[in-house]
């Protein structure tokens, strides 16, 4: 298995885009899975970005660590980075928000940034309506099996799944745990923990 942390540069603005991946095939035609990214690939087409490896590692984690160090709050905020949050595996989102500038560039930034508290950076969300097909998806979606009573969070080694609650027992004797590994439940108005 390789993983490597790679380079993907628009050949004509110049914009680009950092990433990890890990894969048996060095010729498997991989291009990065950002969203950002693929829209630019519809726009200029994909035969116009050019990919360079840049580090090889042996494993996932250190080639993570390799773009959390490079893929900063400060790069994602240039516009000629296509990446649209920090880099690395275990990017911490609590007390965070996801907020867009006045050039359409989004990023992550802390609940008390001076930017996003004086209305300079607003939250992605705002403006955004929802399509008639959109909300018709979501509400075919909400069947009883799909709804929160019907479900439960489950964690394995760093790994969380919010699966039916008809498959718990299946996933407690496969080593399974209950609830979110690091997570804080949310509580209720009088203090108590809200069930997952």
């Amino acid at each position: 298995m390789f993983h490597y942390f790679y380079k993907i540069t628009n050949k004509i603005n110049g914009k680009f885009y950092y990433g990890v991946h890990n894969t048996n095939n060095l010729n498997d035609g991989y291009m990065g899975s950002g969203y950002v990214l693929k829209k630019a690939y519809k726009k200029y087409g994909i035969e116009n970005f050019e990919k360079e490896i840049i580090e090889f590692f042996n494993s996932t984690d250190e080639a993570f660590e390799k773009e959390h160090d490079v893929v900063n709050e400060e790069m994602i905020r240039d516009k000629q980075c296509y990446n649209s949050q920090i880099g690395g595996r275990y990017f911490n989102t609590e007390g965070k928000v996801v907020v867009r500038d006045k050039n359409g560039k989004c990023f992550w930034v802390f609940k008390d940034d001076k930017l996003y508290l004086n209305g300079d950076l607003v939250p992605n969300w705002t403006g955004q309506k929802h399509s008639k097909e959109s909300k018709e998806k979501t509400r075919k979606k909400m069947t009883p099996e799909n709804s929160k009573n019907n479900r439960i969070w489950v964690n394995k080694d760093g790994k969380v799944k919010y699966l039916l609650k008809s498959k718990l027992d299946e996933y407690i004797k496969n080593g399974w745990e209950l609830g979110r590994s690091g997570y804080k439940p949310r509580k209720n108005a009088q203090g108590k923990p809200i069930e997952q």
